[in-house]
């Protein structure tokens, strides 16, 4: 019998509380890293519940870390999905990863970087513990959709929304071979989104279709590139 448990409140996925909607969405942009987790060390940044984490170490036969802030979260993960050897889970933040320099293959972080002040400091963080030409997976929200006319993101978890072009030069300072994909495509013409199709794709964003999420795939330059 599990002894901690988590309310779903609209920040963070709880398996079996979340509506299915937004679980759907969450996961499938796991299903799209596991893809390129083979034989590789992932890092999942702001795990969450961990169901995540738990999906790429059951699909990929190499080791995953989840870090995240809340001590809850990490508890719910570590009783439920702690059980597996290839998954473990750490409790800290993501501008101050308790890891040495070059430690991972891979970083997925899904969802997090509109909640963090220090957002550079997360980018730079990540690029840290990344091996030389390791990958970044990070989506965020496109504030083209959830909000391109307010001062402030609608959603109150949120501290900043990025456009498209904003998030990809910021991601240019860190990293290398950017690549966006997209998810949930919005008809600009009347602000409807396609709810029967989660799969990651090419990002749409023009004048008729614009993605509601943006994934970003980034590569950690070798030394000799720089």
């Amino acid at each position: 019998m599990c002894r901690t448990d988590m309310e779903f409140t609209g920040e963070r996925v709880v398996p079996g509380k979340t509506p299915q909607t937004i679980y759907d969405e969450h996961i499938y942009r796991y299903i799209f890293a596991a893809g390129l987790a083979e034989n590789k060390v992932i890092l999942d940044v702001a795990c969450g519940t961990g169901y995540g984490t738990r999906y790429l170490a059951e699909k990929g036969p190499g080791k995953v870390v989840g870090v995240d802030i809340s001590a809850e979260a990490v508890d719910y993960a570590r009783e439920r999905f702690g059980k597996d050897k290839k998954a473990s889970f750490v409790c800290a933040n993501a501008t101050r990863l308790p890891f040495g320099d070059h430690a991972f293959d891979l970083i997925v972080s899904f969802e997090t970087i509109e909640h963090i002040r220090q957002y550079r400091k997360f980018l730079a963080e990540c690029r840290r513990v990344l091996r030389e030409n390791g990958l970044l997976i990070c989506s965020t929200p496109n504030r083209r959709i959830f909000s391109p006319k307010l001062a402030k993101p609608i959603n109150t978890f949120h501290v900043k929304e990025f456009w498209p072009e904003e998030f990809y030069n910021l991601l240019r300072r860190y990293f290398t071979d950017i690549t966006f994909y997209g998810q949930c495509d919005v008809k600009l013409s009347d602000n409807s989104v396609d709810r029967t199709n989660y799969n990651v794709h090419d990002f749409n964003d023009n004048e008729l279709v614009s993605s509601a999420y943006i994934i970003a795939m980034a590569r950690k330059p070798n030394k000799s590139s720089i």
